[in-house]
């Protein structure tokens, strides 16, 4: 309350000498010394004292108070570094886990062999892959896009996936086909089970199982040992004619056009892999069908009657 009176009678001059003095040597005078400057820059008339050293008070009151602590919102910064850390994870992930791949080209035949020793003859225009890290953990899957045959060894479940359908093994010989709505798996040792748009079944030697044109069919007593395409030889049975020129274009890398011909006719036969004009004369002749190959890349189907 002293220091109060004092600052009062300072700021309205009616300090003596010696008061004013003694006034000057206190903290009080120091800490409000810049209500001099404050109160010279106003009119007597405009000045009045008792709220100028209130509101002054209460600034200087303000500043000594303890400061407000605004706690910092770490939402955004726990999602951001989720998404890194995630995204971190990913790419560890992806460069860990390499995936292997195996491709046949046009016009040619690609073996392989797989971590676990077994074979895998890859037909034309075909691709395979893998991640060999899930085969160290005993999980043998493979996916398949194209045709390929497969000699397996015995262990673990061995799993082929296609866009089709799968197939899982133990230890076997088997040749699996997907193509473009058609889809076909044939066992040759072993048994072989299969999944297929919610059908389950299990084939063993000299059994098949294809599915073309929206049926599936289970066939039996085939007689084969191995796929004919593995010798150089494409064979059909009964299969539209579109899926035969299909093959002809795979194994020969080329493009066939028709004109005026059924393509799904059903064609039984086949044709050696080595020889386009023998190939195109073992299609064409038994189903009544010219073909003009004045273009070796580009060969023309056309009804023999035009």
């Amino acid at each position: 309350m002293e220091e109060e009176k004092n600052i009062l009678k300072w700021l309205n001059g009616d300090m003596s000498d010696r008061e004013l003095a003694a006034f000057k040597q206190t903290s009080a005078y120091k800490k409000y010394a810049q209500i001099a400057q404050y109160a010279s820059d106003l009119k007597p008339n405009q000045l009045n004292t008792a709220q100028a050293y209130a509101a002054f008070k209460n600034k200087a009151e303000a500043k000594n108070t303890k400061p407000k602590v605004i706690k910092p919102n770490f939402n955004w910064i726990s999602a951001a570094a989720a998404a890194v850390v995630a995204v971190l994870i990913t790419t560890y992930f992806i460069f860990s886990n390499p995936a292997t791949t195996t491709e046949a080209k046009l016009a040619q035949l690609t073996q392989t062999q797989l971590p676990d020793q077994s074979e895998v003859l890859l037909n034309s225009g075909s691709l395979l892959t893998y991640v060999k890290n899930d085969w160290d953990k005993n999980k043998r899957e493979v996916k398949l896009k194209g045709e390929a045959y497969f000699k397996v060894t015995k262990g673990s479940n061995f799993i082929v996936e296609t866009s089709a359908g799968k197939v899982q093994v133990l230890g076997t010989q088997f040749n699996v086909k997907e193509r473009k709505d058609y889809f076909e798996v044939h066992c040759y040792e072993g048994r072989v089970r299969v999944d297929h748009g919610g059908k389950k079944l299990v084939l063993t030697p000299g059994e098949r199982y294809r599915f073309i044109n929206g049926t599936g069919k289970k066939m039996t007593g085939l007689p084969a040992t191995q796929p004919s395409w593995t010798l150089d030889e494409s064979s059909f049975d009964a299969i539209p004619l579109k899926y035969v020129l299909n093959e002809l274009e795979r194994k020969f890398d080329i493009t066939i056009t028709t004109q005026s011909i059924d393509v799904d006719q059903l064609f039984a036969g086949s044709f050696g892999n080595k020889n386009l004009d023998k190939a195109l004369r073992a299609v064409t002749v038994p189903l009544g069908i010219e073909y003009d190959d004045t273009n070796p890349k580009n060969i023309r189907l056309y009804a023999n009657n035009q």
